[in-house]
């Protein structure tokens, strides 16, 4: 009787605690995910100074190669 009573307990905790771990570790995976989905949002974000030092750079640049042609065409 005493080793039947074991066996029904050991079953009764197998079918509670297995859908508890297993839900544990689903939502455990879940949160990994969005922990990647986050670093790569904040990886391809760019603040906005740093954004406008960049499009800076870009027009001074446009805008010697503008002076170099204007020279160039003025010289002909």
């Amino acid at each position: 009787m005493v080793l039947e009573l074991a066996t029904i307990w050991n079953i009764l905790l197998t079918v509670i605690v297995a859908p508890i771990a297993w839900y544990i570790k689903s939502q455990n995976d879940e949160l990994k995910r969005v922990q990647i989905l986050l670093n790569k949002t904040r990886e391809q974000y760019v603040h906005k100074n740093d954004h406008k030092d960049d499009i800076d750079r870009v027009v001074e640049h446009l805008v010697r190669l503008e002076q170099k042609l204007d020279s160039l065409i003025a010289s002909k």
